[in-house]
C-alpha cells in the first residue's frame, strides 16, 4: 500500500514537471511575440524621432520628436492584443506572471524616468548657467536600455534561456557603453571634421544619435532574441 502510494506521489510530481515545462514553452513563444513586436515598433519609433529631430531642428524646436516616446507602450500594447493570438490560451502560471511583472516594472521605471528628465530638461536652462546644466543633464538612453537589457536578462533567466540572458546582457552594456561614452558621437565627428561631404551639425547628431543607441538595442536585444522565441518548437 505504501509502495503504490510512492508510486502515485512521483508520478503526479512527473506529470507536474511536464505540466510546468510546457507551460514555460507557451509562454516563451508568447514572450517571443511580444518582443518581437515591441523590437519592431522601437526601431520604427526610432527611425521616425530622429527625422523628426533632424527636420524641426532649423525652427528652433531641438529634440521635438522625442515626445514620440511616450505614444510608443500604447502602440506596443494595441499591437500585441492583435497579433498574439496565443496570449488567450496562454496559462496564468508562475511563470507568466514574473515575466508579466518584471516588464511592468520596467515600465514604470522606465516612463518615470523619462517624465523626470524631461521635466528637468524644461527647468535645467531657466535655472542653471549653460555650463552647469551641461554638466548636470540626464542622458535617458543609456538607462533606458541599461535597465532593459536588465529586464531581458531576467526574462531569459525565467524560461531557462541562457542564449536570452547573453543577449540581455551584451546589448545592454554594450548600448549603455556606446552612448554614456559618446562613442558615436567620437565617430561621426571625425568623420564629419575628416572633409567629408556628410554635413550634419553637431546639434543634429546629438539629437540623433540616442535614436541610433535605441535602434540597436531594439535589432540585437528584443527583434532577433524575440525571431529566435516565438520560431522554436514547442
Amino acid at each position: 500500500m505504501e509502495e503504490n502510494s510512492n508510486m502515485t506521489a512521483e508520478r503526479s510530481l512527473e506529470i507536474i514537471t511536464k505540466q510546468i515545462e510546457q507551460s514555460r514553452r507557451v509562454v516563451s513563444k508568447t514572450t517571443g511575440q511580444s518582443l518581437y513586436i515591441s523590437g519592431i515598433c522601437i526601431m520604427c519609433t526610432a527611425v521616425l524621432v530622429a527625422v523628426i529631430n533632424i527636420v524641426t531642428m532649423s525652427q528652433g524646436m531641438i529634440g521635438i520628436g522625442h515626445l514620440l516616446w511616450f505614444a510608443l507602450p500604447v502602440v506596443i500594447w494595441l499591437l500585441s492584443r492583435k497579433y498574439i493570438k496565443d496570449r488567450e490560451h496562454t496559462p496564468v502560471s508562475l511563470v507568466s506572471s514574473m515575466i508579466a511583472k518584471t516588464w511592468i516594472t520596467f515600465g514604470y521605471f522606465g516612463i518615470g524616468f523619462f517624465v523626470i528628465a524631461l521635466i528637468w530638461s524644461i527647468l535645467a536652462p531657466r535655472l542653471l548657467t549653460p555650463s552647469e546644466y551641461v554638466a548636470s543633464q540626464i542622458r535617458v538612453a543609456p538607462v533606458i536600455v541599461l535597465i532593459m537589457g536588465m529586464a531581458i536578462t531576467i526574462t531569459g533567466h525565467i524560461l531557462k534561456q541562457r542564449w536570452l540572458v547573453t543577449f540581455g546582457i551584451v546589448a545592454g552594456l554594450f548600448c549603455f557603453a556606446w552612448e554614456h561614452f559618446h562613442i558615436g558621437m567620437g565617430i561621426v565627428m571625425a568623420f564629419i571634421s575628416n572633409g567629408s561631404s556628410y554635413s550634419l551639425t553637431a546639434a543634429a547628431v546629438n539629437a540623433s544619435l540616442p535614436c541610433i543607441t535605441i535602434f540597436i538595442f531594439a535589432l540585437v536585444g528584443l527583434l532577433l532574441p524575440g525571431m529566435m522565441l516565438k520560431n522554436q518548437s514547442l
